[in-house]
């Protein structure tokens, strides 16, 4: 892209960027690190409409970062509720506090923070410090792919890699850097799509090999997907004073938070309780168990296929035997907000149902 496609590309954005609770209405004014490191980390695996919320929400109840790294883990998830891949919502309550107050403005530093990779510091940098840095996201790839005819990812191998970010570097090579990323960003989003791409409508359609030849829709070329099908067991024990276990690790999904306990299951098993469940509660103590059905859902590469069972007890939960080193007793109505990923509570809301 030569400095008129930039100066198109910036003009476009002047004109035509979205309203959003992370970005300042004047384009040219430096950003809040803080609010960047949020809304970009959000962004990832994410829809904008999605995060919108999600970010006004976060930012009320962690307005800065000492709020934020006062805050507990189960806090943090409970505000994270719904965006998946909690390792992401983990990783900023550890980066928080690890610095404390303010994020370091240097790359080496922020890439050395967890779950700040060369994308976010590079989007750290550029839009909240206006420092000359690169940044790569899915909306880049798509776009430099279909601008330079890249019938390749830069997920294949390091000199793809390194492809993909030279065109990256060249765009940020700008005290208009942060524009330009920014606006390349909204391009890919918005005129760049995924499908059903709008190139009449694009700044950059002069010099886009794609357009010239009409193939934009061929790139960029399909990611390789790797999924795999897992089937398994969620446990919802509930006590006879109405207290839900949770349990904490030793699990295939959430093992570093609270969640319902779960284990691999062959597919419709027999009525009855598992083996594996026999390990965790006394069937003696079992006063009746209920199979609700099953709930689907995808968590990074994994297809779940669960069965629900609902067991309750005839003991109250103090007089409960739990075989695991760390569970709790939860109230009943406030689980749904404990377990703060919806792998658990798409589970007790079957119950509810039922």
């Amino acid at each position: 892209m030569d400095s008129l496609e930039l100066k198109k590309l910036r003009q476009w954005f002047l004109k035509n960027a979205a309203l959003l609770p992370w970005r300042s209405p004047d384009l040219n004014a430096r950003r809040n690190p803080y609010a960047v490191w949020i809304s970009e980390t959000m962004l990832q695996q994410t829809q904008v409409s999605t995060v919108k919320d999600y970010f006004t929400r976060w930012m009320e109840r962690f307005p800065d970062i000492q709020t934020l790294a006062a805050a507990s883990e189960e806090d943090v998830f409970k505000f994270w509720q719904g965006l998946g891949y909690y390792s992401r919502a983990r990783n900023i309550l550890r980066t928080a506090q690890i610095v404390g107050k303010e994020l370091p403005s240097s790359r080496k530093e922020l890439e050395a923070l967890p779950g700040i990779g060369a994308y976010t510091a590079g989007a750290i940098l550029s839009l909240a410090f206006h420092q000359s840095e690169a940044i790569l996201d899915g909306n880049l790839v798509r776009i430099f792919s279909r601008f330079y005819s890249l019938d390749f990812l830069p997920t294949e191998n390091a000199q793809a890699a390194a492809i993909y970010w030279d065109y990256a570097k060249k765009v940020a090579d700008s005290p208009k850097a942060y524009l330009h990323n920014e606006a390349l960003m909204e391009l890919g989003r918005t005129i760049c799509k995924i499908k059903n791409p709008q190139c009449q409508s694009c700044p950059l359609r002069n010099q886009c090999k794609s357009f010239a030849q009409g193939t934009a829709a061929k790139f960029p070329p399909a990611k390789k997907h790797i999924q795999k099908d897992w089937h398994g067991t969620i446990l919802v024990v509930e006590s006879k004073d109405n207290k839900i276990l949770a349990v904490h690790g030793e699990q295939k999904f959430f093992c570093n938070q609270y969640a319902l306990p779960h284990f691999e299951t062959v597919k419709s098993f027999p009525a009855g309780i598992p083996v594996a469940a026999e390990s965790l509660i006394d069937v003696d103590q079992v006063l009746a168990t209920d199979n609700l059905g099953n709930i689907r859902h995808n968590i990074t590469v994994h297809k779940i296929n669960s069965d629900v069972l609902h067991i309750r007890l005839k003991v109250s939960s103090a007089k409960a035997h739990v075989s695991h080193r760390d569970f709790v007793w939860l109230e009943k109505a406030k689980a749904p907000e404990v377990l703060a990923n919806s792998f658990s509570t798409k589970a007790l809301k079957m119950i509810q149902n039922a």
